[in-house]
């Protein structure tokens, strides 16, 4: 990608919010000017663009006579130098999306869609796609299918085939596609295109090479009232309870230790790392830190610092819950996930979770560890790897 080519955003956001109205009790206004935090939905997402240097408008298509509710509720929520155009949106989300795209500047080579009703952007993860065009028509973010996925004959209810997840993208956004591939989509495949749900697929349709990018987070979409209820005790600064999410990964070479989770697993091969690499302990760390608001690991145990070189991991952990302790927290529960295909986990999970659980200092039933096997889905440069996610969980030390 042209590390100088400029982006313009599109934000459809014309939708009746059906399914959250129906889940709400009484008359409710569209959910994009529902708040978290006191901050509407779009507005939050609206921010994050408008402060990314390769951003360089942000067009939101609204429902026909919405431009005022906009101006009035949205506005003075934020203060951007970037350009924000406000057009008409169609009766499909390809429509409005079409009706954007004649809005965005000549000048602009990439357009990026974002759903309106998600919420929780990372600045991150608008590198990440960036990142990732070279020699393609689109990148799309989203995660690994972890679940499994049955195909079901929708008259009869039957299952019909269970698809491998191995090959299964759970596709989100935002998605970043080359203005001219999506322009051109529109003309290929004409009426056709307004029956699609997601952007890129439109460039998929239409012959176009279409990258997926895998993210850590939570990027949730809010469909239904309970939906928007959850995302607010998750973001509530009140709230009793304090949450954060760590991940880490690292390339898996010959010659290292394998620790995961504390423990010493059989294998020829370890995570390449400047401390022992365990990265397990890592992405709890780094979950402790985050429900503290304290950045991450490194911030603390710089790997250009001799001192932590083949530093057992679990001494960054106790720091972290130290830190916690001081500030009145303690861990309530933690569930963590390892994508590694090998070795294989089965054997020894019970032990990495008990493990988890001593040096957490939490009760088994507390700590959960799921493992996943992704047939090399996350390798990087064909090297194998290993690489974990972790919820975790903080509560207030009784007095």
């Amino acid at each position: 990608m042209k590390s100088n080519a400029s982006v313009s955003v599109i934000i459809p956001a014309a939708g009746s919010s059906s399914r959250f109205k129906s889940s709400s009790r009484g008359k409710v206004q569209s959910k994009i000017y529902e708040t978290i935090s006191g901050e509407p939905l779009i507005a939050r997402s609206i921010r994050v663009f408008a402060s990314h240097p390769r951003i360089s408008e942000i067009i939101v298509a609204l429902p026909k006579g919405g431009e005022k509710e906009f101006k009035r509720l949205i506005m003075p929520h934020f203060t951007s130098e970037k350009p924000i155009h406000l057009v008409r949106g169609g009766a499909t989300r390809a429509a409005s999306v079409q009706n954007a795209l004649k809005r965005v500047s000549k000048k602009s080579v990439y357009v990026c869609v974002h759903d309106a009703a998600r919420p929780f952007l990372e600045k991150k993860w608008i590198e990440l796609l960036l990142g990732s065009l070279n020699g393609f028509d689109g990148a799309v973010l989203g995660k690994a299918a972890v679940s499994t996925i049955k195909k079901v004959n929708e008259h009869t209810g039957c299952v019909e085939e269970t698809l491998d997840r191995k090959e299964l993208f759970e596709a989100e956004t935002p998605q970043l596609l080359k203005k001219d591939a999506l322009i051109r989509a529109y003309q290929t495949l004409g009426k056709n295109a307004f029956q699609l749900t997601d952007d890129s697929s439109l460039v998929e349709r239409s012959g176009g090479k279409i990258k997926t990018v895998l993210h850590t987070g939570t990027n949730s979409k809010i469909t239904t009232h309970e939906d928007l209820e959850l995302a607010r005790k998750l973001t509530n600064p009140n709230s009793s309870l304090r949450f954060g999410l760590g991940s880490d990964g690292h390339a898996l070479v010959p010659g290292r230790i394998f620790y995961l989770g504390g423990v010493k697993l059989k294998a020829s091969f370890g995570p390449l790392g400047h401390s022992d690499g365990d990265p397990l302990l890592h992405a709890i760390t780094d979950g402790v830190l985050g429900a503290l608001g304290l950045g991450d690991i490194g911030d603390f145990f710089s790997d250009q610092n001799s001192r932590w070189r083949g530093m057992r991991s679990h001494v960054f952990l106790n720091h972290a819950l130290k830190l916690a302790s001081k500030k009145g927290y303690q861990p309530f529960q933690i569930d963590a996930t390892v994508f590694l295909d090998e070795p294989k986990l089965g054997a020894v999970k019970e032990k990495i979770r008990s493990s988890i659980a001593k040096h957490s200092f939490l009760s088994l039933d507390r700590v959960n560890i799921k493992a996943k096997t992704l047939e090399g889905f996350r390798a990087q440069a064909n090297r194998k790897s290993v690489s974990c996610e972790a919820l975790v969980v903080l509560e207030p030390i009784s007095k």
